[in-house]
Protein backbone atom coordinates (compact mmCIF):
# COMPACT_ATOMS: atom_id res chain seq x y z
CA UNK A 1 0.00 0.00 0.00
CA UNK A 2 1.17 3.58 -1.26
CA UNK A 3 1.38 6.82 0.97
CA UNK A 4 2.20 10.29 -0.35
CA UNK A 5 4.02 12.61 2.44
CA UNK A 6 3.13 15.74 2.32
CA UNK A 7 4.65 18.01 5.41
CA UNK A 8 6.20 21.59 5.94
CA UNK A 9 7.86 20.52 9.24
CA UNK A 10 11.41 18.43 7.20
CA UNK A 11 11.80 16.80 10.89
CA UNK A 12 8.46 15.85 11.18
CA UNK A 13 8.34 14.52 7.85
CA UNK A 14 11.73 12.30 8.48
CA UNK A 15 9.53 10.70 11.79
CA UNK A 16 6.45 10.10 10.22
CA UNK A 17 8.53 8.33 6.63
CA UNK A 18 10.46 6.64 9.19
CA UNK A 19 7.58 5.09 11.29
CA UNK A 20 5.18 4.62 8.04
CA UNK A 21 7.86 2.69 6.13
CA UNK A 22 8.07 0.24 9.58
CA UNK A 23 3.86 -0.15 9.40
CA UNK A 24 4.57 -1.25 6.25
CA UNK A 25 3.72 1.43 3.58
CA UNK A 26 5.43 2.57 0.89
CA UNK A 27 6.45 5.92 -0.42
CA UNK A 28 5.41 7.09 -3.49
CA UNK A 29 4.03 10.04 -5.50
CA UNK A 30 1.38 7.94 -6.61
CA UNK A 31 -0.14 6.60 -3.74
CA UNK A 32 -3.35 5.21 -1.82
CA UNK A 33 -3.56 7.93 1.06
CA UNK A 34 -1.68 11.28 1.43
CA UNK A 35 -0.41 12.03 4.67
CA UNK A 36 -0.39 15.84 5.01
CA UNK A 37 -0.95 19.24 7.38
CA UNK A 38 -3.29 20.98 4.58
CA UNK A 39 -6.87 20.67 4.42
CA UNK A 40 -6.65 21.79 0.78
CA UNK A 41 -5.70 18.80 -0.86
CA UNK A 42 -8.61 16.55 -0.96
CA UNK A 43 -8.91 14.26 -4.26
CA UNK A 44 -7.75 11.07 -2.29
CA UNK A 45 -8.10 9.24 0.72
CA UNK A 46 -5.72 11.63 3.22
CA UNK A 47 -4.47 11.04 6.67
CA UNK A 48 -4.27 14.55 8.26
CA UNK A 49 -1.61 15.48 10.71
CA UNK A 50 -2.85 18.53 13.19
CA UNK A 51 -2.49 18.88 16.77
CA UNK A 52 -5.98 19.95 16.36
CA UNK A 53 -9.20 18.19 15.21
CA UNK A 54 -10.63 20.99 13.01
CA UNK A 55 -14.44 21.76 13.37
CA UNK A 56 -15.49 20.59 9.54
CA UNK A 57 -13.70 17.16 8.55
CA UNK A 58 -13.79 16.52 4.55
CA UNK A 59 -15.32 13.16 3.55
CA UNK A 60 -11.77 12.40 2.99
CA UNK A 61 -10.31 12.44 5.82
CA UNK A 62 -9.50 9.15 7.58
CA UNK A 63 -7.99 9.54 10.53
CA UNK A 64 -6.53 13.15 12.76
CA UNK A 65 -3.04 12.48 13.96
CA UNK A 66 -1.37 14.60 16.76
CA UNK A 67 2.45 14.94 15.95
CA UNK A 68 2.86 15.24 19.48
CA UNK A 69 2.09 11.61 20.24
CA UNK A 70 5.14 9.38 21.31
CA UNK A 71 6.19 6.81 17.88
CA UNK A 72 4.68 3.75 19.35
CA UNK A 73 0.84 5.40 19.20
CA UNK A 74 1.73 7.23 16.18
CA UNK A 75 2.65 3.82 15.17
CA UNK A 76 -0.51 2.15 16.58
CA UNK A 77 -2.21 5.01 14.25
CA UNK A 78 -0.82 3.75 10.93
CA UNK A 79 -1.32 0.80 11.38
CA UNK A 80 -4.91 0.89 12.34
CA UNK A 81 -5.07 3.18 9.12
CA UNK A 82 -2.91 0.30 7.31
CA UNK A 83 -5.97 -2.09 8.49
CA UNK A 84 -9.15 0.25 7.87
CA UNK A 85 -7.75 0.56 4.18
CA UNK A 86 -7.44 -3.24 3.46
CA UNK A 87 -10.34 -4.28 5.96
CA UNK A 88 -13.13 -1.57 6.35
CA UNK A 89 -15.01 -3.72 8.79
CA UNK A 90 -11.85 -5.09 10.00
CA UNK A 91 -11.11 -6.08 13.78
CA UNK A 92 -9.72 -2.47 14.27
CA UNK A 93 -12.61 -1.06 13.30
CA UNK A 94 -14.64 -3.27 15.53
CA UNK A 95 -12.10 -2.46 18.30
CA UNK A 96 -13.35 1.29 18.25
CA UNK A 97 -17.05 0.35 18.11
CA UNK A 98 -17.40 -1.77 21.25
CA UNK A 99 -14.81 0.82 22.83
CA UNK A 100 -17.03 4.05 22.68
CA UNK A 101 -19.90 1.41 23.61
CA UNK A 102 -18.09 0.33 26.23
CA UNK A 103 -17.69 4.10 28.12
CA UNK A 104 -21.29 5.15 26.56
CA UNK A 105 -22.72 2.37 28.43
CA UNK A 106 -19.95 1.41 31.48
CA UNK A 107 -19.77 -1.96 29.79
CA UNK A 108 -16.74 -4.17 30.66
CA UNK A 109 -14.25 -4.68 26.97
CA UNK A 110 -11.34 -6.32 27.15
CA UNK A 111 -8.29 -6.98 24.74
CA UNK A 112 -6.03 -9.43 23.77
CA UNK A 113 -2.87 -8.99 21.43
CA UNK A 114 -1.19 -12.25 20.17
CA UNK A 115 2.60 -11.94 18.69
CA UNK A 116 4.41 -15.17 16.86
CA UNK A 117 7.52 -15.57 15.44
CA UNK A 118 6.05 -16.62 12.25
CA UNK A 119 2.85 -16.86 10.55
CA UNK A 120 2.39 -20.69 10.55
CA UNK A 121 2.05 -20.55 14.15
CA UNK A 122 -0.38 -17.66 13.82
CA UNK A 123 -2.44 -19.73 12.02
CA UNK A 124 -2.56 -22.71 13.89
CA UNK A 125 -3.48 -20.67 17.19
CA UNK A 126 -6.35 -19.05 14.97
CA UNK A 127 -7.91 -22.30 14.53
CA UNK A 128 -7.86 -23.07 18.23
CA UNK A 129 -9.60 -19.32 19.11
CA UNK A 130 -12.35 -20.68 17.01
CA UNK A 131 -13.30 -23.42 19.55
CA UNK A 132 -12.01 -21.32 22.67
CA UNK A 133 -14.38 -17.85 22.24
CA UNK A 134 -17.99 -17.08 22.54
CA UNK A 135 -20.02 -16.12 19.54
CA UNK A 136 -19.95 -12.72 20.73
CA UNK A 137 -15.99 -12.39 20.73
CA UNK A 138 -14.14 -11.11 17.92
CA UNK A 139 -10.65 -12.00 16.93
CA UNK A 140 -8.48 -11.37 13.33
CA UNK A 141 -5.06 -11.29 12.06
CA UNK A 142 -3.59 -7.51 12.47
CA UNK A 143 -0.65 -8.92 10.06
CA UNK A 144 -0.02 -12.52 8.90
CA UNK A 145 1.97 -12.78 12.49
CA UNK A 146 0.12 -10.79 14.88
CA UNK A 147 -3.90 -11.84 16.46
CA UNK A 148 -5.71 -9.40 17.97
CA UNK A 149 -8.87 -10.31 20.11
CA UNK A 150 -11.66 -8.11 21.65
CA UNK A 151 -13.82 -9.41 24.26
CA UNK A 152 -17.31 -7.60 24.66
CA UNK A 153 -18.81 -7.82 28.24
CA UNK A 154 -15.48 -8.96 29.88
CA UNK A 155 -13.13 -7.94 32.22
CA UNK A 156 -9.76 -8.17 32.30
CA UNK A 157 -9.82 -11.25 34.94
CA UNK A 158 -11.91 -12.84 32.10
CA UNK A 159 -9.82 -11.99 29.40
CA UNK A 160 -6.85 -13.43 31.20
CA UNK A 161 -8.71 -16.55 32.48
CA UNK A 162 -9.37 -17.13 28.27
CA UNK A 163 -5.35 -16.45 27.75
CA UNK A 164 -4.41 -19.67 30.55
CA UNK A 165 -7.12 -21.98 28.64
CA UNK A 166 -5.42 -20.69 25.21
CA UNK A 167 -1.75 -20.90 26.46
CA UNK A 168 -2.11 -24.73 27.49
CA UNK A 169 -3.72 -25.46 24.28
CA UNK A 170 -0.60 -23.86 22.93
CA UNK A 171 1.84 -25.76 24.63
CA UNK A 172 0.14 -28.81 24.27
CA UNK A 173 0.46 -28.83 20.47
CA UNK A 174 3.35 -30.77 18.67
CA UNK A 175 6.07 -28.10 18.20
CA UNK A 176 9.45 -29.73 16.05
CA UNK A 177 10.65 -26.40 18.25
CA UNK A 178 9.76 -24.16 21.38
CA UNK A 179 7.02 -22.00 19.74
CA UNK A 180 7.62 -18.31 20.73
CA UNK A 181 4.69 -16.63 21.97
CA UNK A 182 4.28 -12.59 22.96
CA UNK A 183 0.76 -11.63 24.43
CA UNK A 184 -0.99 -8.23 26.41
CA UNK A 185 -4.01 -8.34 27.59
CA UNK A 186 -5.89 -4.86 28.57
CA UNK A 187 -9.02 -3.76 29.88
CA UNK A 188 -11.22 -0.12 29.27
CA UNK A 189 -10.64 2.02 31.98
CA UNK A 190 -12.22 5.49 33.25
CA UNK A 191 -9.67 6.97 32.57
CA UNK A 192 -8.89 6.26 29.08
CA UNK A 193 -10.38 8.84 26.79
CA UNK A 194 -9.33 7.21 23.30
CA UNK A 195 -8.96 3.87 21.94
CA UNK A 196 -5.32 4.76 21.47
CA UNK A 197 -5.52 4.91 25.73
CA UNK A 198 -6.23 1.20 25.29
CA UNK A 199 -4.01 0.39 23.03
CA UNK A 200 -1.37 2.15 24.83
CA UNK A 201 -2.36 -0.27 27.47
CA UNK A 202 -2.22 -2.93 25.69
CA UNK A 203 1.62 -2.43 24.66
CA UNK A 204 2.88 -1.66 27.86
CA UNK A 205 1.41 -5.02 28.93
CA UNK A 206 3.20 -7.24 26.27
CA UNK A 207 5.21 -10.46 27.89
CA UNK A 208 6.85 -13.91 26.44
CA UNK A 209 5.97 -16.74 26.59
Amino acid sequence: MKVKIDLEDEKLRERIVKIVQEVGFLINESSDVIITDNLKEQDRWMILVSENVPENIPEGVLDVIDPRLPDFLLRKKFEMVKVYLKFPSGILSYLEDEFEKSKRYGFPLSVIYLFFEDDGTARRVYEILRELLRSSDRFDFLKRNEIMIVLPGTSKEGAERLLKRLKRKFLRLDWTKQPMLEYGVAQVEDWMETVEDLLASLESSLRRL
